[in-house]
C-alpha cells in the first residue's frame, strides 16, 4: 500500500474509534439516572478515547518489524484483525443505520413548518445598552467563538396533523419550549425576551419540558419567568435531569407551583379544553419518580409531557396522541452534511430534534433554549408554537 492509502485507512480507523466513544457517551447520558455514576462512566470513556489514540504507538513499539503508527492501523483494516477493525465496522454500521433512520423517520404528511422568525437578541441588546451583554464574571470563552448562536432565538410555527384529533380541538395552539438551563451566563434579558415571545404567541396551552435550572442561586429568575407566563393562562411543566443535580428539584418544583405553574411530574390530569376532555400526563423518568399509568379513555385526546425523547416507547404504549420532549438540544453543534454528533440519548442522534411518528403517537422534540455549555452552531435555540389539525383540513 502507498503511504497515502495507509494514512487514509488510519484516519478511517481512528474515526471509528471516535464513533465508538461518542456512542458510549450518548447512551450513558441518556440512560444513567445517577449523576455521580454518570460522571464516572463518562470519565472511563474519555480515558478509553485517549488510550485508543495511544494504542497505535504501543502496537508499533511491540511490533517485531519497523512500522509506523498509521501502518499498524491500516493493516488492521485490510489484513489483521484488531480493535480498529471492529471500530471501523461499528462506524460503517452506524452510518448505514443513520441513513436508514432518516428514511424511516420521515413523516412529511404529519407536520409542516408554516413560519420561522430569527431574533438576534444579543445583538439587539448590545445596541440598546453600553453594558456588556454577557456578565464578565460568568463569561465563557465559548461565547467568543465565531458563529456561536446562543444569543439568537428561532421562533417557529408548525402545524401537526393528527387523524384522531377531535373536531372541537381543530386549530388548538400549543407553545412548547424546553431546556432553559439557567446558569447566569446567558443574561436575564434573554429570558425576559423569551417570555415576551411566549406571551405574544398567545397559545391556548403552554408546556415546559424540563432542564430549567443549573445554578440554584438563579431560582428567582425562574420565579420571575413563571410569574409573567401565568398572568393569563396556565403553564404545565416537568423537570429534567439537570434539575436534580444539586438537590434543587423540590425547591424548584415548589417555586414553579407557587407561581401557579402546573406540575405534571409523575402524574396526570383530565382537563376540559373547548368542551373536550383532554388527558395531560407527565413522566420524568429515568431521573425522577415513576411513570403514571393513565391510558386515555375512549376517544379522549391525550398529550404526554416528558423530558427525554427516549420515552417515545412509553408514549406509544400508553396510546398518547402527542408527546412533547426536549433534552437533546438538537445536538447543539450540527456539522454540515452530517448533522448532530453528541446527543444524550440511548438512541444516539436519532431523536435530536424535530417531529417523529411511532404508531398513533406524534412526538415533537424541541431544540431547547440553552445548555450547560453556552455553544450553538447551526442549531439555534428554539421556541415553537404547534397548531393541531386533522389531515383532512390541510
Amino acid at each position: 500500500m502507498s503511504s497515502v492509502v495507509e494514512i487514509l485507512l488510519c484516519l478511517l480507523g481512528l474515526l471509528g474509534h471516535v464513533s465508538v466513544c461518542v456512542a458510549a457517551v450518548n447512551r450513558i447520558q441518556g440512560a444513567v439516572a445517577d449523576h455521580s455514576f454518570e460522571k464516572l462512566l463518562k470519565r472511563s470513556v474519555y480515558l478509553w478515547a485517549l488510550l485508543g489514540l495511544v494504542l497505535p504507538f504501543f502496537l508499533m513499539w511491540r511490533s517485531a518489524e519497523s512500522v509506523t503508527p498509521w501502518q499498524v492501523v491500516a493493516r488492521q483494516l485490510v489484513a489483521d484483525w484488531g480493535y480498529f477493525t471492529l471500530a471501523t465496522a461499528w462506524l460503517v454500521v452506524v452510518a448505514i443505520r443513520r441513513l436508514a433512520q432518516q428514511f424511516v423517520d420521515r413523516c412529511p404528511d404529519s407536520w409542516a413548518i408554516t413560519q420561522t422568525e430569527v431574533l438576534h437578541i444579543s445583538e439587539e441588546a448590545a445596541k440598546e445598552s453600553e453594558d456588556n451583554y454577557y456578565p464578565e464574571a460568568n463569561r465563557s470563552f465559548l461565547l467568543t467563538l465565531a458563529g456561536n448562536q446562543v444569543g439568537q432565538l428561532e421562533v417557529n410555527r408548525k402545524t401537526l396533523y393528527l387523524p384522531q384529533l377531535p373536531s372541537k380541538l381543530e386549530g388548538l395552539t400549543i407553545t412548547h419550549f424546553s431546556d432553559l438551563h439557567i446558569t447566569g451566563v446567558i443574561p436575564q434579558v434573554f429570558y425576559d425576551r423569551l417570555c415576551d415571545e411566549i406571551l405574544e404567541l398567545d397559545s391556548e396551552l403552554v408546556f415546559l419540558t424540563g432542564d430549567i435550572l443549573d445554578v440554584p442561586s438563579k431560582l428567582p429568575w425562574v420565579s420571575r419567568l413563571a410569574r409573567r407566563l401565568t398572568t393569563s393562562k396556565e403553564c404545565y411543566f416537568v423537570l429534567g435531569n439537570h434539575d436534580v443535580r444539586h438537590g434543587q428539584d423540590e425547591k424548584l418544583r415548589a417555586a414553579l407551583v407557587a407561581e401557579k405553574c402546573v406540575d405534571l411530574g409523575s402524574t396526570y390530569r383530565h382537563v376540559d379544553i373547548r368542551g373536550e376532555q383532554v388527558l395531560l400526563a407527565g413522566n420524568e423518568l429515568p431521573w425522577i419518580g415513576t411513570a403514571p399509568e393513565c391510558r386515555p379513555k375512549s376517544n379522549e385526546f391525550a398529550i404526554g409531557v416528558v423530558h427525554t425523547p427516549d420515552l417515545i416507547g412509553w408514549g406509544r404504549q400508553q396510546d398518547y396522541d402527542l408527546l412533547l420532549a426536549g433534552h437533546a438540544h438538537g445536538g447543539q453543534i450540527r456539522i454540515p452534511g452530517i448533522g448532530p454528533i453528541i446527543c444524550p440519548s440511548v438512541h444516539g442522534v436519532r431523536y435530536a430534534s424535530g417531529v417523529f411518528r411511532k404508531g398513533r403517537t406524534l412526538m415533537h422534540v424541541s431544540r431547547g433554549i440553552s445548555g450547560l455549555q453556552p455553544v450553538r452552531f447551526r442549531c439555534r435555540p428554539e421556541l415553537t408554537q404547534l397548531t393541531l389539525r386533522r389531515p383532512d383540513r390541510q
